[in-house]
């Protein structure tokens, strides 16, 4: 620690002595190594509470703190608004009385520090990739005036920006900073669920001419997961229910016991059940005595709610509970956690190492309790009596725990949607440019990198035929009549489509939000509380309410992550084997004994089970793959004999022999491109300005990004079922 320790400015000694720090972790050690030994920029990858923030912000505060810069001198970039209001309040106690100047950007911060800033640039701005976009479209002449001294970008969450169109926004918009105020600033990712490095360290680098130093830390710290296996029977008629309700009833006094005297996050997958949850956990714990117990974070609640959350997590004084949904599934600051709950397994390991991750803050182990909930009410979550998800709970943790494994990220390939949205951003000045300009200046960036020329130019000459682009006598391209509404209005910075929600009041004060209009004296269930609809706004975009008593059910729809593969060829390798696993308990065993007999019975773990008329095929593919085999067999089979139930199973009716459908689906994929299994009823606009990009384009897209010709599809495998 002395090397680097002295190296540091007097106001982080002095908060590393407040927080009793005994030396650095070798997270920070080898990421202080890269930062003074190398010019590279720097990739760290290492758990949740890994001193990850702390291994980065140090030398660059020391940096420009020694060396003061001549403009902003570092940029942080985050994925929420709350993730920058997070780290601004963090670097309170960091830099203390040093006058290095910190200010956060986004759109619920007010001009005042902005103005301050934009008069007088210097320190480190926190900021989202729109505000970064806005201030490269609004203000291009004063970029390099704000940005001609910039050191450094430290981008969070690298994960969460590389599976999206707005990370590759990003990184448009530090290519163009770049080039606007001619600097060349160093790197530092940071993430916790990296799985391949290599692919995360050229996002990174993204052709800015620089190498990647790659800081992987310790992944293999304790782990501990256990699974609950709980059975919701149906409400039968003859006992009104009774039986039902007391396992539900049971289940909630189970998890009050999980999560009463621990400091713990519950997760939930969505919105609705974090509502259910909260509000029966809360019902349990005031019977008990513990009225202030449970609180809920989601993203359709307000922003007091959910900061009081945070701040009751935070609180050391008591033992709180607070259900949430990904909102919380990121770096916010919430202290240290017991351990976390999670209702159902996530969509994905990742989400399950992130989540588990926000545990285990004093070096006690990371603690994952997963109810799996077997609900006979719920009839999509049973294949043949066979409970998918406890067996993807079981297949899940099996690969965290054994193999430290996470879904590899894939950007999109082809990103049409974003390529109009940056062009328009490069002609929004009116200055106009040439298509030899644009693709210079446009096509040249590196999302784009697969894009061909011809391509570009077929989109423009779309955008001219539409009216979004004019082309002058001289062949200067401007922005037509039919698009400057659209890309004059301040929204058109973002390139994620934000859902028109209706705010809740009560008493004047934020509530949160909903998806459906309710009616009048109707009751709604918000914030782990039930409301009656007192008033509609005349404009019907919000409600005023009070809290009453009784049972509500406000659904909110959101999309679902596709299952990889290997989780599905996990799941396979659980109902085909006879392992036992420690971490799931009695009734979990006994119920994952009996979708194990199953499974054989019917031929599941064949692959394929003849049945009378054809086969019902079992796969075992993820979600991409399965669609892309769903749709081949219906090429080779017809349309009107396959039926299926993504990604489970596809049954097919047909005369031909097993040998012989897999021969024409390996025919088919070596004579047919992907492309001519899109059909007329495929959603392909699915970006925000994808309604802009021609259709055959949008086509290439969507063959590059939702279908997968590497698939396994054998005709060694099948069981007659007699």
């Amino acid at each position: 620690m002395t090397d680097h320790f002295e190296r540091l400015p007097w106001f982080l000694k002095e908060y590393i002595h407040r927080c009793r720090w005994t030396g650095f972790r070798d997270i920070q050690t080898r990421t202080f190594d890269a930062f003074y030994s190398t010019d590279d920029h720097i990739l760290i990858s290492a758990s949740t509470s890994s001193g990850k923030t702390e291994a980065a912000m140090f030398p660059v505060i020391e940096s420009l703190y020694n060396n003061p810069p001549g403009s902003i001198g570092a940029l942080y970039i985050g994925p929420l608004k709350a993730l920058i209001d997070d780290q601004f309040q963090r670097m309170g106690p960091v830099l203390g009385e040093s006058e290095l100047r910190v200010t956060g950007w986004h759109g619920d911060i007010g001009r005042g520090s902005k103005d301050r800033l934009l008069e007088e640039p210097s320190g480190i701005l926190q900021i989202t990739p729109e505000s970064l976009q806005n201030i490269l479209a609004y203000s291009p002449e004063e970029v390099e005036r704000l940005f001609c001294d910039l050191r450094f970008v430290i981008i969070d969450e690298v994960h969460a920006f590389m599976a999206s169109d707005r990370g590759l926004q990003l990184l448009c918009c530090l290519q163009r900073l770049e080039v606007l105020a001619h600097c060349d600033p160093r790197r530092i990712g940071l993430s916790a669920t990296i799985s391949d490095t290599a692919k995360a360290a050229e996002w990174l680098n993204a052709d800015s001419g620089r190498r990647v130093s790659v800081i992987d830390g310790d992944h293999d710290q304790v782990r501990n997961i256990r699974i609950h296996y709980n059975d919701f029977p149906p409400a039968e008629e003859e006992d009104d229910g009774a039986e039902r309700k007391k396992a539900i009833t049971s289940y909630y006094l189970e998890l009050f016991r999980e999560t009463h005297g621990h400091n713990c996050i519950v997760f939930t997958n969505n919105r609705q059940d974090a509502e259910i949850t909260a509000k029966s956990l809360r019902i349990v714990a005031e019977r008990k005595g513990y009225p202030d117990e449970v609180f809920i974070h989601h993203g359709s609640i307000s922003k007091e709610y959910r900061k009081l959350a945070e701040d009751r997590l935070k609180d050391t004084s008591t033992k709180t509970t607070t259900v949430a949904t990904v909102t919380l599934e990121l770096g916010i600051d919430i202290g240290d956690l017991d351990k976390v709950v999670q209702i159902d397994a996530p969509f994905t390991c990742s989400g399950l190492v992130q989540r588990m991750g926000r545990s285990g803050r004093r070096g006690n182990g990371q603690n994952l309790v997963i109810m799996c909930n077997d609900d006979a009410m719920d009839w999509w979550n049973k294949v043949d009596g066979i409970h998918m998800g406890l067996v993807k709970a079981v297949a899940m943790s099996q690969l965290v725990l054994e193999e430290g494994w996470t879904e590899p990220i894939s950007p999109n390939g082809l990103p049409y949607g974003l390529l109009y949205h940056q062009t328009m951003e490069y002609l929004r000045p009116g200055i106009g440019a040439k298509f030899t300009d644009l693709v210079s200046d446009v096509l040249s960036l590196y999302p784009f990198k697969d894009i061909p020329k011809d391509r570009y130019k077929l989109l423009i000459q779309n955008l001219v035929n539409q009216g979004h682009l004019q082309v002058m006598s001289d062949n200067t391209i401007l922005i037509g009549d039919k698009a400057e509404r659209l890309v004059f209005n301040r929204e058109f910075c973002s390139v994620f489509t934000a859902k028109k929600e209706i705010a809740v009041k009560c008493g004047g004060k934020m509530v949160g939000s909903i998806q459906t209009l309710p009616k009048e004296d109707e009751l709604i269930q918000l914030a782990g509380r039930v409301w009656t609809v007192l008033k509609i706004s005349d404009d019907r975009t919000s409600i005023d309410v009070e809290e009453c008593e009784g049972d509500a059910n406000n659904p909110w729809s959101s999309g679902t992550p596709p299952v990889h593969t290997r989780v599905m060829r996990k799941m396979l390798e659980v109902l085909s084997s006879d392992d036992d696993y420690p971490f799931l308990d009695a009734a979990g065993k006994q119920r994952l004994d009996e979708c194990r007999s199953i499974a054989r019975s019917v031929g599941m773990t064949e692959m394929c089970c003849e049945k009378v008329g054809g086969y019902r095929l079992y796969p075992w593919l993820g979600t991409i793959q399965f669609d892309t085999l769903r749709r081949i067999l219906q090429k080779v089979i017809g349309t009107d004999k396959v039926r299926y139930m993504q990604p489970y199973y596809i049954d097919v009716r047909t005369k031909l022999s097993y040998d012989e459908i897999v021969d024409r689906v390996h025919g088919y994929m070596e004579s047919k491109s992907p492309i001519t299994l899109i059909d007329d009823e495929d959603l392909m606009r699915f970006g925000k300005y994808d309604a802009y990009v021609p259709e055959s384009l949008l086509a290439q897209s969507f063959s590059e990004n939702r279908l997968d010709y590497d698939l396994e599809f054998r005709s060694d495998s099948i069981y007659y079922n007699k």
